[in-house]
C-alpha cells in the first residue's frame, strides 16, 4: 500500500488496509543537529504506565535477553547491545545512538527504531506513545528549534512497506521532548497512529513525571 502523509494530530487507522498487521517498525529519523534517544511509553486506562518496565529507553533494565557474565562480560555491555523490552514483551526499544550533534551540510541522516508486536500487548495497555529526548552535555545546550526535518514513520515488518509518515512541522523554540506519535486503541477496539507533536521543556524528566507517575 502506499504512504499516507499526516498532519498533526490525523490519524490513520492502522486495520483498514492491512487486516492482521501486527508487526510494526517505528522508525524516528532527523537530520542533525542534535542527539536524540527514542523510547516509549505503554500507558494503562488512567494515561500512565502500569509497570516500571511499561516506560522502555536505552538505559531500561528490562531487555529483550536476561545479562550473562559469560556472554556480554558487564552490566554496561549487555545494555549496549541489547534492546529494552516492555514487560509484555510487545515493544523492542531503540539502540542508543549517539549521532553527531552537529549540522551536517551533507544531509545525514540519523534513525532510531522500536519494534512493536501488537498481538503481544497487555489488554490493560490502551495506549503506546512514542518520544524523542534531545541528549544534553553541558555546556552545548540544544533544543528542538536545532533538529532538521524530524519525522516518525511506521513500517509493515512483514513485507517491509511504509505504511504512515508524519514529518514534524511545527515551530519550537526551547522544547528537548516531543511526544511525536501514539499507537492506541479506538472505539472500535482496533489500533490507530495518531500524529502528536506535543514539545516539552525538560527533556526526559518532563515525560516521566507526564506518563510515569
Amino acid at each position: 500500500m502506499a504512504r499516507f502523509d499526516l498532519k498533526k494530530d490525523e490519524r490513520f487507522d492502522l486495520q483498514k488496509d492491512e487486516t492482521g498487521l501486527n508487526k510494526i517498525k517505528v522508525l524516528l529519523g532527523w537530520k542533525k543537529g542534535a542527539d536524540l534517544d527514542a523510547s516509549a511509553f505503554l500507558l494503562g486506562a488512567d494515561g500512565t504506565i502500569i509497570n516500571d518496565a511499561d516506560f522502555v529507553f536505552y538505559k531500561s533494565a528490562n531487555r529483550e535477553k536476561p545479562f550473562s557474565r559469560e556472554e556480554f562480560g558487564s552490566k554496561p555491555a549487555w545494555r549496549t547491545k541489547t534492546r529494552p523490552m516492555s514487560a509484555d514483551g510487545s515493544v523492542l526499544g531503540s539502540y542508543d545512538d549517539r549521532g553527531n550533534a552537529e549540522n551536517d551540510a551533507s544531509g545525514d541522516e540519523d534513525t532510531e527504531e522500536m519494534f512493536v508486536d501488537l498481538s503481544k500487548v497487555d489488554p490493560k495497555i490502551n495506549e503506546i506513545v512514542f518520544c524523542v529526548t534531545i541528549y544534553n552535555e553541558e555546556p552545548d545546550e540544544k533544543s528542538f528549534k536545532d533538529v532538521r526535518d524530524p519525522y516518525i514513520t511506521l513500517i509493515n515488518q512483514d513485507n517491509g512497506e511504509e505504511i504512515c509518515r508524519y514529518n514534524l512541522q511545527e515551530d519550537f523554540s526551547n522544547e528537548t521532548a516531543v511526544a511525536i506519535g501514539s499507537l492506541l486503541i479506538n472505539d472500535e477496539g482496533d489500533w490507530t497512529f495518531q500524529a502528536e507533536g506535543k514539545g516539552y521543556a525538560g527533556g526526559l524528566e518532563t515525560l516521566i513525571d507526564i506518563y510515569a507517575s
